[in-house]
């Protein structure tokens, strides 16, 4: 049984026995470590705000199979199926909604028919995709979603106008 270096386990190869936050010292080097424990790959914690590499375009699979899809459900919605929408939500709403949706089966068929075209649609899922990733992007790179940068917009203009009227 040979005993060299290459068998013998580094204090790094079980987790256990660190805990987060300890400094851990490499024997050979001397260079000092952080220990920094995380369910994410190693990819996802990089990055200039340790929640991701900005310029990642990779999708991992619960944004292809959840987040883009129901991203898409939201832009159908809103924006291109919209007037059908409405016209089922009123349908709806007049004929009560549990009776509605035997009454309302015209509205219902257009309405799914025009979303079912927009899913089966490759470029509507690829616009989707790359409005998603180019927001993720921004996510990552500032650490702050959207709504946090509008806030933090927000406060800046109302301390210059708060300091324009003292």
């Amino acid at each position: 049984m040979s005993n060299s270096k290459e068998d013998e386990l580094l204090i790094t190869d079980d987790l256990h026995t660190l805990r987060q936050g300890e400094i851990y010292t490499d024997p050979e080097t001397g260079k000092k470590y952080k220990v920094h424990k995380t369910i994410l790959p190693g990819r996802a914690s990089q990055g200039p705000h340790g929640i991701g590499d900005p310029n990642d375009r990779s999708l991992r699979k619960i944004e292809a199979d959840v987040i883009i899809p129901r991203r898409m459900n939201e832009q159908v919605e809103r924006v291109e199926c919209h007037p059908l929408y409405l016209q089922l939500v009123n349908c709806l709403r007049q004929k009560g909604s549990a009776v509605g949706l035997r009454g309302c089966q015209d509205a219902l068929e257009e309405f799914n028919v025009c979303k079912l075209e927009k899913f089966q649609d490759p470029a509507y899922r690829a616009q989707v995709t790359n409005d998603y990733l180019s927001e993720r992007s921004e996510v990552r790179r500032t650490g702050m979603t959207e709504k946090q940068r509008k806030l933090e917009e927000y406060r800046a203009w109302k301390r210059k106008q708060d300091g324009e009227t003292s």
